[in-house]
């Protein structure tokens, strides 16, 4: 086996005390404020520019800021706008209230209290199950959209849920969320670390502050509702797949592996459709998380979609 490149836990941690608050990394021209909309305040942060609109919709348990690095490179060309689900980031709390068709309301209303129209909307995971239904939906609303991790299969068995294992960690990470809560910036990078496995490097600044920032601000009540979405995933994947067989404005989902991928070339793999708007990419060798596994691919797939609709 071949020594490890990467930096040890006291050069980790020098790294991460260099990184800088997340009010130094937004820009300071972007617009964020709080709307009310659907019944609850929601906050956004917006680009701006007198240029056609894109929405993005972040994943469980992240937040709108997790989008810096595709805004950034985005705004030369669009007004950018992401979103705060409920239970993440800044907007109001879940109130118990979580449901797939609560998170699509509460999109669809954001759009319109914004003025936006004719929108080019971006989803990520639970954001990409979001946006098809709200796509369904709201058609007058949106000009195409993009589905990417869109979640597949089944719940996992019963078995996992109840393990000793993945209970003890999901305690300890239920621990480490709600420490956060009352630590600054400094002890929150740090703390952190504990989740980054020792063989992975460190992510970048803006990846890593706003990880550790939108963890910070995560609903707990939302989180402890997270083994019954599981024991609803099969409900929710037959409703966004019914969803997907409707729409009629162009779409284009990227898929990957569900699980981490350490290793391999990145290759894309275009399959077959059932619908002739309905683009679908597989991007080969890539976990999950394909806008950060893949940023480069991403952004230029993500670009060329939207210029040609």
């Amino acid at each position: 086996m071949e020594p490890s490149t990467q930096p040890g836990s006291d050069a980790r941690a020098d790294i991460v005390r260099t990184y800088r608050p997340i009010g130094e990394l937004v820009p300071a021209h972007w617009e964020q404020g709080d709307i009310p909309a659907n019944g609850i305040t929601q906050r956004y942060y917006r680009t701006g520019g007198d240029r056609p609109a894109v929405v993005l919709l972040h994943g469980f348990m992240e937040g709108a800021l997790a989008w810096l690095p595709t805004a950034r490179t985005l705004e030369p060309d669009y007004d950018v706008v992401m979103l705060d689900a409920r239970g993440h980031g800044d907007s109001a709390r879940v109130a118990g209230d979580f449901a797939a068709d609560v998170l699509v309301a509460d999109a669809a209303a954001a759009i319109t209290a914004l003025g936006l129209q004719d929108v080019r909307l971006l989803g990520f995971s639970q954001g990409a199950a979001t946006a098809a239904l709200l796509t369904d939906r709201h058609p007058d609303l949106i000009r195409g959209v993009i589905l990417a991790g869109l979640a597949e299969g089944g719940a996992p068995a019963g078995d996992m849920l109840n393990a000793p294992g993945y209970r003890e960690w999901l305690a300890a990470y239920t621990a480490w969320l709600a420490g956060l809560k009352t630590q600054n910036h400094t002890e929150r990078m740090l703390a952190s670390l504990s989740q980054i496995p020792p063989f992975a490097p460190i992510p970048s600044e803006d990846e890593y502050v706003a990880w550790v920032e939108n963890s910070a601000k995560l609903d707990l009540d939302m989180v402890g509702m997270g083994n019954s979405m599981w024991e609803t995933l099969a409900e929710t994947v037959q409703a966004q797949e019914a969803a997907i067989a409707r729409l009629r404005c162009p779409a284009l989902l990227m898929k990957s592996a569900a699980s981490p991928v350490s290793s391999g070339p990145l290759t894309l793999r275009e399959e077959a459709s059932e619908h002739p708007n309905v683009t679908i990419l597989h991007f080969e060798n890539t976990g999950h998380l394909i806008y950060r596994d893949r940023f480069e691919t991403f952004i230029s797939q993500t670009r060329a979609f939207f210029a040609r609709i």
